[in-house]
Formats: structure tokens, sequence, C-alpha cells
């Protein structure tokens, strides 16, 4: 008998390697393509060779490696174990003299073979072009031991979600479909309720709060994120791995206890089906909150959401569980899920008002981030030059409170995105106590009170001095100034001079500790200095118009202001041209075309903009991105328009 049965799981071994040992070798072809060929003639091209990257194997054509990643493990587990899904097949293979356990062990170990070997061989290639080619250059072993170890990681945790859904389900369909919901199942839960708290919460930082988590929480949305010069969360892996051995463990116990009539039902466990049909129920309740939240901006078009969403889940799932459409026999399971939600709601409805009016005590406040980005704490959110800015100062600090007070008090009308020339404003409090408090808002300076705050915000030298590069580079460094016309072609001027740089920095910063705050963020700077330093590979950006008048003091002296002033003597036309209709207008008077300079913008998006054309006697050309809104026109070209 134990000849028997070993010859038997030999032939089930066999049996294995036809049904999927054709899946392994694609992914051999597949890994040698994108990675170890791709090096091969890249290297081999003298022109190519140039532009190639050093360091991770990632950097090549990560998408497809992370594309196969995620779609290699899961076709050869659905292939293993297909046989649960046809009641023929599982009547055949479990009527063999062999223990379940086993047949899962042979099956798991198989997968495992055939997925480890592909990128086992791929690696000994990537290894000896390492050690006897050229290639070796571009990335290191450690390289390479990193690119086995996630590549390994991803595939295999993939293959045992695979698995243990098999063991869940009895259809085909539903064990492919279901791998993917199961895996992306947490991220997706988050990333609807962190959306949907949005809705009732007026303030939540949805982007800080989607930024610094919802990658974590499925291995799919981690690593597609990983880039060769990240790195890998230690916690996140240990939670990965904790909940791959969860998985091989549960599976290996549903699969002993798996009933062989179960091969079509959708799910196979009584006591898993509630999970399905409530999770599918919230899942698409929040869905249809969220969709309505985005069309209409209206609480009121959330709960209709809510309703519908969940309704259609509930339809969706008794129609997968029962097979018919026939699915309000059982309309008391909505009925329930209906009355739970109305606690958790009216539980959120309570608490809204403590979440929205919270405000740290200003003594409680260690620091205070203010500005347009969450990511404050990663230097590459930010241009290049400027820095986080933080308060610290109890006035500042109270300046910020007083604003955000303000637009709380203003109304939900506020934090309305679909607004037009509204700010984001992300604030951040450190306190003291090691916690932080995190709100995000957008608003309108329509209102008188906001428009005095956000002025006097932006005028403290701390504000100044973060957002302008000039404060945050080293003037010895800077070895070139480019000095240009933001509003006239081709109007370059190059400032190299060591002494004359160093003066024209030190200009335009008393200039801007001076300037008052520009209030439309949208109005041109009539010029603009980029300065080029040997720390950065690109240059620093400083704007600025005929109010700073030490900076243009410096380019009368040197001679260059006069080829960049924009003057209506300057000018011997200006046209308008409007963007929808069918109107234009040439203007000569000097009057009117100094109106429109003072009042030029960059392209606006208001459907009663003109573009603006000019011509220069110096046969010199505006900035094609000039415009001018219908508001801003001098009262004559109004009439003229309306004739």
């Amino acid at each position: 008998m134990p000849l028997k049965t070993s010859s038997i799981k030999k032939q089930i071994i066999l049996y294995d390697l036809r049904q999927v040992g054709w899946v392994s070798v694609l992914y051999f072809l597949a890994l040698f393509l994108i990675v170890p060929l791709q090096l091969i003639i890249q290297y081999s091209n003298p022109k190519a060779r140039q532009f190639m990257e050093k360091g991770s194997l990632f950097l090549y054509t990560p998408e497809f490696q992370w594309i196969l990643s995620i779609t290699v493990p899961v076709l050869m587990g659905v292939l293993l174990f297909r046989y649960l899904h046809s009641k023929q097949d599982s009547d055949f293979i479990h009527s063999l003299p062999v223990r379940r356990s086993a047949l899962y062990h042979q099956h798991l170990a198989a997968g495992a073979v055939l997925i480890i070997v592909p990128v086992a061989i791929n690696a000994l290639i990537l290894l000896g072009l390492n050690s006897l080619t050229g290639i070796g250059g571009y990335f290191t072993i450690t390289h390479l031991l990193s690119w086995i170890g996630i590549m390994l990681f991803l595939n295999l945790f993939m293959f045992l979600a695979t698995v243990f859904t098999a063991m869940i389900t009895g259809m085909l369909s539903m064990h492919l479909v279901l791998t993917y919901i199961f895996v992306l199942l947490p991220a997706g839960f988050m990333l609807l309720l962190i959306f949907n708290i949005r809705t009732i919460f007026a303030g939540f930082p949805v982007e800080y709060y989607l930024d610094i988590s919802l990658a974590k929480y499925s291995p799919i949305s981690y690593f597609w994120f990983f880039r060769g010069d990240m790195k890998l969360s230690w916690i996140v892996l240990s939670v990965y791995i904790a909940v791959g051995i969860l998985l091989y463990i549960a599976a290996n116990w549903l699969y002993i206890h798996r009933s062989l009539e179960a091969t079509s039902q959708a799910v196979v466990y009584s006591f898993m089906r509630p999970l399905f049909r409530y999770g599918v129920m919230f899942c698409s309740m929040m869905a249809g909150g969220l969709f309505f939240y985005t069309m209409s901006f209206s609480f009121g078009w959330v709960v209709t959401g809510y309703i519908a969403g969940s309704l259609a889940g509930f339809v969706i799932a008794e129609s997968i569980l029962r097979k018919t459409w026939k699915v309000f026999n059982n309309f008391k399971a909505y009925l329930f899920f209906v009355a739970f939600l109305v606690i958790v709601f009216g539980t959120m409805y309570f608490v809204k008002g403590t979440y929205v009016n919270n405000i740290p005590n200003v003594s409680e406040v260690e620091r205070v981030y203010f500005g347009d980005s969450y990511g404050y704490e990663d230097s590459d959110w930010f241009t290049l030059g400027t820095k986080p800015l933080y308060f610290t100062d109890k006035h500042d600090i109270g300046l910020v409170q007083q604003l955000q007070k303000r637009i709380i008090d203003l109304g939900d009308v506020q934090y309305e995105s679909q607004l037009e020339d509204t700010y984001p404003l992300f604030i951040a409090y450190e306190l003291k106590n090691g916690d932080k408090v995190t709100r995000y808002y957008t608003y309108s300076l329509e209102d008188p009170e906001i428009l005095r705050l956000q002025k006097e915000i932006e005028s403290s030298a701390n504000y100044k001095h973060a957002n302008s590069p000039v404060f945050n580079l080293k003037p010895e460094e800077v070895y070139k100034i480019d000095v240009e016309s933001n509003a006239i072609k081709k109007s370059s001027s190059s400032v190299t001079d060591r002494e004359t740089i160093l003066t024209l920095i030190d200009a335009i910063k008393k200039d801007i500790e001076a300037s008052e705050p520009r209030v439309n963020t949208e109005a041109v700077p009539l010029y603009k200095l980029e300065l080029f330093t040997s720390e950065h590979n690109d240059y620093l950006l400083a704007e600025f118009d005929d109010t700073y008048k030490n900076t243009i003091n410096v380019l009368k002296d040197i001679g260059i202001y006069e080829d960049l002033e924009l003057i209506p003597e300057n000018v011997n036309n200006i046209q308008l041209e409007s963007y929808f209709l069918d109107q234009e207008v040439m203007i000569d008077d000097k009057d009117e075309i100094q109106h429109i300079l003072d009042h030029l913008v960059y392209y606006s998006h208001k459907d009663n903009a003109f573009y603006v054309t000019a011509q220069l006697n110096k046969g010199q050309n505006l900035n094609d991105q000039l415009s001018i809104e219908y508001d801003d026109l001098p009262q004559s070209i109004k009439n003229q328009l309306e004739e």
C-alpha cells in the first residue's frame, strides 16, 4: 500500500507539471526579456549605454515586473486547484488513497517550485553578467539579492492568497475574481472609508492619510509604489509574512473540512456567506456615496448614494450567493444592515462637531506646519529652493488658528474645491506631548476677514523666507543669474559678475521682505531671476515686478532693465481674442494698453477670458500664455464688445 500511495503521489506531481509547467516556462522567458536581455541590449549599444541607470534592477520596466508578479502566481494557483471547482474532477482526485493534507502540500510545493525556478534561473544569468561582463558596473550583488527577495516575496504571497481563496469558493470564475478582491480589499476598504469620512468631517485630510497608509494595506499597492531608491518597511514585511503563514494554515484547515458537494457554490462555507454579503453591501454603499459626493458635493446626495449603493450591493451579493435574481426573499438581511448603519452614522453625527472644532490650544502646540502640501515631511514635494513653513511663535500660531476658525465658521461652502479661485491649505499641529492634529481645507479669499488673515500670515518673515528660494541658497555658490521678462518672449540677459550677483541677490531679498503679499496668484509677475548654483542641477526661481525698487535699480545700473521693461510707449497695439466667442478687438490707446498690462494673468480658465497678443516696437512679442478676464477689461472696451 505505501508503494501504491507513493506511485500515486508521483503521478500527481507529474500531473501538476503538465498542468502548469508551461506557465513557469513563459514566466522565465518574460523575466528574461525584460531584465537580463534588456541589460544586454542596452549595454551592447554605445549610444543606449550612456542612458543606462545604475542601481536597482527594478529600474528596468518595473511595471512589467510588477504585473508578472501579481498575475503569474494567481494563474498558477487557479490552475493547480481548479479541480475543486469541477464535481467530476473533485470526485476523482478525492477518491485517490491520499490524504487531503498531503494533496494540499503537494500542490503547494509544486506551485512554489515552479514560481521560484524562473526567478532563480534569471538571477543566475544576472549573476553571470555581473561577474563576467561590464554590465556588473550597473548593479551590485546587493541589488541582485534585493531583486530576488522582493520578487519571490510578492510572488509567493500572491500564490498563498490564491490557494486560500480556492478553498472558499466552488466556482472557477469566482476564484480568480475573489483572489484579487481578497488581496486588494484592505487597501480598497481604507480608500473608500477615508474618502467617505471626508464627506462627513469637514477638514479631514484625505490625501495625507492616503499617502502615509494606503499603499501598505495591500502587497499589490505596496510594491507598485516601490522603486529602487525606496526603503521597504520591515514592520510591513513582517505583517505580510505573518498573514502569509496564517493563509497557509487556514487554507489547509479549510481544505480538510471542505465538503465535496461544494463545487458549484460561490461561497463554500456557510459562516463566510454573511461576511461576503455585508462586505459587498458596505463597499458598494461607500462607493455609491463617494460617487454622488464627487458629482454634487452635497451631503443629501451622499445619503442617496449610500442607499442606492447598498441596495445594489445587496442585489449583487444575493444574486451571486443564490444564483438567481429573486433576492428579496432575504430582505431582512438588508434591513439589519440599514439598522446597523443608522447606529454608526448617528454616532458619527454626534462626534462630528468635536472633530471639526478640535483646534489645539496655543500653549499645547510645539509648532504648526502651514502650506499646501500634505507631504511636508518629504523635501521632494517642494519646489527647488523652498522649504516647509513652520510657525513656532505664539502670535503666528494664533493667526493660523484664527484663519482656521473663520473657515469653519463660514460653513461647508468654503470647503468645496469646485469653487473658482480657491486656496488649498494643509495644517499640521505638532503638539508638545508628541501627538499630531492635521486638517485640510480649500477656501476662497472673497471673505474680507479671511483675506486679512491670509495677508497677515503671508506678510510674516517666516512665510517669505520659507517660500522664496533666494533665502534658502548660499549666495557664494551662485555662478550665473538669467534675468527675463515673463511677458516678453526672448528677453533674457545673463549676469555672471560675482559682485553684481551678490548685489542683485541682496537687493531682491530686501524687496521681498518689504513687499506686500500677492492676492491674485494668477497675476503675471513682470520679471524673473533664474539663479544657477553649483549645488543644484537646475535653477532657482525668483519673480518680481516694478514695486521691487532695489532690484530694479540694480538692473538699471547694469543696463539690463531697458530690455525687460514693458510700458505702453513700447507697445504698438494689443489684440484681444475671445476664447469661445467670435470676438476680436484691436487696441492702440496708450491708457487702455496700460490698463491691460496691469491686469494680465497667465492662461485663465474662465469662459469670458481673452487671449492677449501685441506688437512691440522692438520687434519682440508677448508670451503666448497671457490673457485677461472680461471683468478686468477697461469699460470702454466692454462697451465696444457689447455693440
